[in-house]
């Protein structure tokens, strides 16, 4: 009886691990993606800028369709979360040079991994400072 137990462990074990592992290695790619996904969409507002708020989240949020649609590991555009504020600004609507942002990035964890972590969403904050003068725009 203490062998079919043993071997029984065993299997679970054998099954439980790589699955871990393969769970662990699928949260640090999305981690990577959305950093690199996140760096990238600041530095596209900081050289494009906008007419107003709404302007400039399309914009963003085409940009991140795009570059995702590119990307050989696949997230869903329509599971990426994205928060655009301007924290100073010199113009009530134009985006424009030396405004600051904070872009916030969110996509939810694998279904797997939110049974064990307890928590919804990966989320990536990026702060900029806008580059383009507003005769430019």
């Amino acid at each position: 009886m203490g062998q079919v137990i043993a071997t029984l462990l065993c299997a679970v074990v054998l099954l439980v691990v790589p699955l871990g592992v393969v769970q662990v290695h699928l949260v640090m790619q999305v981690k990577s993606e959305l950093a690199d996904l996140s760096l990238a969409a600041a530095k596209y507002i900081s050289n494009r800028g906008g007419l107003n708020q709404q302007d400039v989240e399309e914009a963003v949020r085409r940009f991140i369709e795009q570059e995702l649609a590119e990307k050989p590991f696949r997230i869903e555009p329509a599971g990426v979360t994205v928060g655009v504020e301007r924290l100073k600004a010199a113009d009530p609507l134009l985006w424009s040079h030396e405004d600051q942002f904070r872009l916030q990035l969110g996509v939810p964890y694998p279904a797997i991994t939110r049974l064990f972590v307890g928590k919804e969403r990966l989320a990536v904050s990026r702060y900029g400072t806008i580059n383009v003068m507003d005769y430019d725009l």
